[in-house]
């Protein structure tokens, strides 16, 4: 159904596949273990996994899945999603819990009852809302219908804090009987078992409404499962390298003593010997002894060795700037294209020949491809090149990669090749045609391989870059919002699609479109440049009509300071201007949030 159609707003499929395979034999103590054993003996329970950076956790989050999935009773129902910091498909649990109605849906449609009147009421809008996904979601999975219902939730500690907030609250305030909004008697809650890192701020939401199963702690398994993946990977290292049984237990003995527990580092100590250049077994064996004894020192030894560090450098602040993932495709146009380049043509000198073997080559072990698809190794290497401060330098040297890359440099790179691109003269020549909806959207931006990024993200980065402080990069910005222009028709109804939303868009102007983003400084400067504030006589073309149907409330205040009224069906409501001559600059938040509510009621 279309219902269901708008649930699915990630592949949280690929998700849980970007994850390598386990060794076998590895996790399975987690099984054993008697909180998991309490956590399955019970109706409704909470499990919270914690453990270290590169300990695992998301690998055993996966194997719960599989494990659970396979064993778990004929009405039962696994559901999953896993956060990703690195992915804007990843980073919400608004996504999450869509995610996981989705699936329980599509495995008992009947279930879809509980979702239809908010559908019915909001369309696809009410995937948006994790209020009303939760309600949603409690009437379903509390259905005397339903079966029981298991959710695997990794890495919580990647999930943007605000929507993390309400996720955990929820679950409190569910699995506590004695709150109002609590559990009915006989009545099942869904199971969950979390993962994330053993953060203090995450344990004081949670309280004690749950099982704790510190993974942290459990060192004598953790260490058993470590050496099973070392005899592992020593296995096949041998046997590439045709290394004696003395070798072999040479370096396994090096790979257990260095470990520290830890499975990231013996993954990348491993790929750094598969990766050896020697030709004897001395060079070899001095290449073992000169290892990096810890995490941040092998991401130090990655990266050194880059010859073109500059180009290194913009690769990983593209990576680390994006909101998802690119694709290879993508990632070669973002990397290569200039301010001078007017289409794909002009590009095409600039691209490589094999981008995937060039990325490897500048960036070794430092991002790996998994369907075509490009992402840092861990989020522990994310957090070792991004600067803790906003703060850009002018500094281009680098003499170590630990927190060389700066947010505002990184966006600003990836914000200029989204917008060099929207201003390629085939969106003007040849745009998207108007009221395009669908699979004419899809198939215009496959035809242009990174529109479909540009169009929907640029503006995010522009503003994490801060370009609207900048007055040379704000105009060539500026540039895509020009009025009546094939590119803003372009790039807008791409971008409103992802919000399954589609509007009639004749004579949309840029001060409507940046109204309904709520870019309030892009909206002071188009004014200033002589926009007409009252342009559009419609529904959805004026600029304040649309900026209170997506209740952006700075972009209000501001349009109505300017003078703008409300067109309704081809009617202006002037009562809005009375409510402007009385509003000062020092506006109380009750009288704005009384203004908001008559602008959005006409």
């Amino acid at each position: 159904s279309k219902c269901l159609r708008c649930l699915y707003t990630s592949d949280y499929e690929s998700h849980k596949d970007r994850n390598p395979k386990r060794v076998d034999g590895t996790l399975e103590w987690f099984l054993r273990h008697e909180k998991y054993r309490h956590w399955q003996e019970k109706d409704s329970s909470l499990l919270w996994v914690t453990a270290d950076p590169g300990c695992g956790k998301t690998m055993l989050a996966a194997f719960l899945v599989d494990e659970l999935s396979v064993h778990s009773e004929p009405r039962d129902t696994v559901c999953f999603f896993f956060f990703k910091d690195d992915n804007q498909e990843q980073k919400s649990a608004t996504l999450a819990l869509s995610a996981l109605l989705h699936q329980l849906f599509s495995a008992k449609p009947f279930l879809l009852r509980h979702s239809l009147k908010d559908y019915n009421d909001k369309g696809a809008k009410f995937t948006e809302q994790f209020g009303t996904l939760w309600r949603i979601f409690r009437a379903a999975t509390t259905d005397p219908d339903c079966g029981n219902v298991i959710c695997i939730i990794d890495a919580l500690d990647e999930c943007e804090e605000s929507t993390r907030k309400s996720l955990i609250d929820s679950l409190v305030s569910s699995y506590t009987p004695a709150i109002g909004t609590g559990r009915s008697t006989g009545e099942t809650l869904p199971k969950f078992i979390l993962t994330s890192r053993p953060y203090g701020s995450i344990e004081k939401q949670f309280g004690t409404q749950l099982i704790r199963l510190k993974a942290e702690e459990q060192t004598p398994a953790i260490s058993e499962d470590i050496e099973r993946v070392i005899d592992s990977e020593v296995e096949l290292l041998g046997n590439v390298w045709h290394l004696t049984d003395d070798d072999r237990i040479i370096i396994r003995d090096k790979l257990i003593r260095g470990a520290d527990h830890t499975f990231l580092w013996v993954s990348l100590i491993v790929k750094i010997l598969h990766g050896s250049q020697a030709a004897s077994r001395r060079k070899f064996l001095q290449t073992l002894n000169s290892l990096p004894s810890n995490l941040e020192s092998v991401y130090e030894k990655i990266l050194e060795d880059i010859c073109d560090r500059e180009e290194a450098k913009r690769i990983l602040q593209i990576v680390v700037a994006a909101t998802r993932p690119l694709t290879l495709d993508e990632m070669d146009i973002a990397q290569a294209i200039q301010r001078d380049h007017k289409s794909i043509e002009d590009l095409q000198p600039c691209r490589l020949y094999s981008f995937e073997s060039t990325v490897k080559n500048t960036c070794g072990l430092f991002v790996k491809v998994i369907d075509s698809k490009i992402y840092l190794i861990h989020q522990t290497a994310k957090e070792f090149l991004i600067k803790g401060t906003a703060t850009a330098t002018s500094a281009t040297e680098i003499t170590t990669w630990k927190q060389s890359l700066c947010p505002i440099e990184s966006n600003l790179t990836l914000a200029k090749s989204c917008l060099y691109f929207l201003l390629f003269n085939v969106f003007e020549t040849h745009p998207l045609a108007l009221r395009a909806q669908g699979s004419d959207i899809d198939g215009y931006t496959i035809g242009h391989v990174f529109l479909d990024y540009a169009a929907k993200n640029w503006t995010a980065h522009v503003q994490e870059a801060k370009i609207w402080e900048d007055e040379k990069l704000s105009a060539i910005a500026l540039k895509v919002y020009t009025s009546g222009s094939g590119r803003l028709l372009t790039w807008f109804q791409v971008y409103m699609a992802s919000n399954c939303e589609y509007w009639n868009f004749d004579n949309m102007s840029g001060l409507a479109v940046a109204s309904y983003i709520g870019q309030d400084a892009v909206v002071e400067l188009l004014i200033e440049q002589g926009e007409d504030v009252n342009s559009g006589r419609s529904l959805y073309n004026n600029a304040l009509n649309v900026a209170v149907r997506k209740r952006n409330r700075n972009v209000i205040m501001l349009l109505l300071n300017r003078g703008a009224i409300v067109f309704l069906f081809g009617s202006e409501y002037w009562n809005l201007l009375e409510v402007n001559r009385c509003l000062s600059l020092s506006m109380t938040e009750t009288r704005a949030n009384s203004l908001l509510i008559s602008c959005h009621s006409l």
